[in-house]
């Protein structure tokens, strides 16, 4: 390889992993030029860091599964029966422990997500697209089923902490739960890149088969994987419990389709082994960026979801591309 292709190779993968961070940069500063400098105020910067935990933690979570070749589309009604179990525990069994309360409610969401990951490899469903879809419905009606559809308020104040608290500096306030985010997400960089099973879960999505014949317990990754997304689910649902001030089980109802958008946006490949935490940090940010200024800028609901699903497909239409244009490189290289 001579250095002029070399230095075309770095500097393609170093566009491709400053891609998302670029495209944001850009939306940020066209958002602030039509919404004359209203987008960069203070108080809308403090409002989109108060927003944006939400789809980053269950992004997190999501970017578990889609390492591995698959998807949750039950993401979102995990967060909501999760957050509805804890506001049963509320109102009907009068528990006002904070500590555990908050351990119901992740235990919910991770046994549930675990649920997931059994009916891929217990009962060997075809899809994952399948079994969560199923479990989607299944579980956004048990939330109004045991609520009575209807929001639970009454929590006590420690369990709203996460959802409330912020940070004074100066002008501008960091929520509590953006720096959980940070944190969240530091821990999961280490895992994925330092740990072995962090490396396993790339492998799995990268093939399959060769882990599994490589000695490593594919199973075991599959229900790490969903129970891990589950459980980052729950933990995005207690930071909503706190910024709303009651458990709704009508809550995150498009929190799947985001989580899936922002981790295809920062660059991770629907069919595995591809893609990091920070890429799906900047993903997230772009989802509630692009929120954020429709409504400064007047667009109504129905709109931001037509502009939301078509960046959801241009995502993954970049991803296919991507995905070819690798393809035929690796063809190229191997008839040379």
């Amino acid at each position: 390889m001579t250095s002029i292709e070399y230095n075309k190779r770095s500097l393609k993968k170093m566009l491709g992993k400053l891609g998302p961070l670029l495209a944001l940069v850009v939306l940020v500063i066209a958002l602030t030029i039509f919404t004359n400098g209203k987008f960069i105020s203070t108080n809308n910067i403090s409002n989109i860091l108060r927003q944006a935990p939400i789809v980053c933690l269950m992004a997190s979570g999501m970017l578990l599964v889609i390492l591995t070749g698959g998807i949750d589309l039950s993401a979102g009604s995990l967060l909501a029966l999760s957050i509805s179990v804890m506001g049963v525990m509320v109102k009907n069994f009068k528990i006002m422990n904070p500590v555990v309360l908050i351990l119901i409610g992740l235990c919910t969401g991770t046994v549930l997500g675990l649920i997931n990951g059994l009916l891929l490899t217990k009962l060997h469903l075809p899809h994952p697209f399948i079994s969560t879809l199923g479990t989607k419905n299944i579980a956004r009606g048990l939330a109004l089923l045991i609520t009575g559809a209807a929001a639970i308020s009454g929590f006590p104040q420690a369990v709203l902490f996460t959802g409330v608290f912020d940070f004074d500096f100066g002008k501008v306030s960091i929520p509590f739960s953006f720096l959980l985010v940070i944190v969240m997400f530091i821990i999961f960089h280490f895992f994925l890149n330092r740990t072995a099973l962090g490396r396993k879960i790339y492998c799995f999505g990268g093939n399959k088969e060769a882990t599994r014949l490589a000695g490593i317990n594919v199973e075991k990754i599959q229900l790490f994987v969903y129970a891990g997304s589950g459980f980052m689910c729950a933990l995005a649902g207690i930071v909503y419990v706190g910024r709303m001030n009651s458990a709704v089980p009508l809550a995150s109802l498009d929190g799947d389709l985001d989580a899936i958008a922002s981790c295809i946006i920062g660059g991770a490949s629907f069919s595995g082994g591809k893609g990091n935490i920070w890429g799906t940090l900047i993903g997230a940010m772009m989802i509630t960026v692009i929120r954020n200024g429709c409504n400064l800028l007047g667009v109504s609901s129905d709109l931001q979801q037509i502009v939301i699903g078509t960046v959801i497909v241009i995502a993954v239409a970049i991803d296919v591309f991507r995905a070819t244009l690798q393809a035929r490189a690796k063809r190229l290289a191997v008839a040379k």
